[in-house]
């Protein structure tokens, strides 16, 4: 069974969405219920909504992206363990 809902815009957002939405082949009506499943698929928004910094989400993608190369160094056998690395350079470079 279809339901109506009424919800209040800026006209003016009201109608770039709706040139954005024809561009797509979407009506309103349409691109509401997509969103609207894509919030029920997702249980939340359908998107990331954030108060960090656009630095603050650089700064964590780096430390993601070099943690998960670490990981696949560690996969690989390519990492030691510290003691084993101070040991190594205390056989090279100490007096």
């Amino acid at each position: 069974m279809k339901t109506s809902m009424n919800i209040k815009v800026e006209s003016d957002v009201r109608d770039e969405a709706k040139q954005v939405f024809a561009q797509l082949g979407l009506d309103m009506t349409t691109a509401v219920n997509m969103f609207l499943l894509a919030s029920i698929r997702e249980g939340g928004l359908p998107f990331n909504v954030s108060v960090k910094s656009a630095q603050e989400r650089s700064v964590e993608q780096f430390v993601s992206a070099k943690l998960r190369f670490a990981e696949q160094q560690e996969q690989a056998g390519q990492l030691i363990d510290f003691d084993s690395f101070a040991q190594e350079l205390k056989s090279k470079y100490a007096d």
